[in-house]
């Protein structure tokens, strides 16, 4: 259903209006004309008005020094590189990118002889794991995350679900950027809470749920009932 004011055609939101009329209402207890963007008024400006009949940069300028400056034109803000020499990523604060600033804040050092990792658009190797972007459609692999370490993505995809934390990946050869399947064991720091026989019942029986939930089937009744 449309809009019942004249002219919009914007779906209803409330009472019968779109979401803006209706906000107006609720504002103004009005409805407004619509008009169209004007330009700033200062002169040679082609900034569209957004406050006070000025674009933000002037309004800034207003509402800091009084004056709007008209004779001075208008800075284009372009982002600044960050200070660390060879790095051209731009700049966050205190002169420094996210990555830079985020070491000196955990360290006090800046690190700049350490190499910054790729984004995760191209993939990186962090302490010899490999670590790639993941696809839209296997995100529930990872908990949503949109990079993951590749070892952990292989195994989930051949087990069709996300690894529990209790799971780890062993890499058979000792190279962790090898993630062939075929190089690839999942291993388990599944334990039991206790020693008790019903916490080791338990945890037995988790672990097949898990594991081999078909050895469950396979067992004979009586075998269970057995004392």
């Amino acid at each position: 259903m449309d809009c019942s004011d004249p002219g919009c055609t914007a779906p209803v939101y409330a009472r019968g209006h779109c979401s803006r009329h209706y906000r107006q209402l609720l504002r103004h207890g009005t409805l407004l004309p619509d008009q169209a963007p004007t330009a700033c008024a200062v002169e040679a400006c082609d900034r569209r008005a957004v406050t006070r009949g000025w674009c933000h940069g002037h309004y800034l300028r207003w509402s800091r020094h009084g004056d709007v400056r008209a004779d001075e034109p208008l800075r284009e803000v372009t982002p600044d590189a960050c200070s660390v020499p060879s790095c051209v990523r731009p700049h966050h604060s205190h002169g420094l990118c996210r990555t830079h600033v985020g070491r000196h804040r955990t360290s006090g050092d800046a690190a700049p002889e350490e190499p910054v990792r790729t984004p995760a658009g191209t993939g990186y190797v962090k302490r010899g794991y490999r670590y790639v972007p993941v696809a839209s459609e296997d995100r529930w692999l990872v908990s949503g995350a949109t990079s993951a370490a590749e070892h952990r993505l292989v195994m989930a995809r051949m087990l069709g679900r996300p690894l529990t934390p209790a799971e780890s990946v062993h890499h058979r050869n000792g190279q962790r950027d090898d993630n062939r399947p075929s190089n690839l064991e999942l291993w388990s720091r599944f334990q039991p809470q206790g020693q008790r026989v019903e916490d080791l019942v338990e945890w037995a029986h988790q672990l097949l749920l898990t594991y081999a939930p078909h050895a469950l089937r396979e067992v004979p009744p009586a075998a269970v009932d057995r004392p």
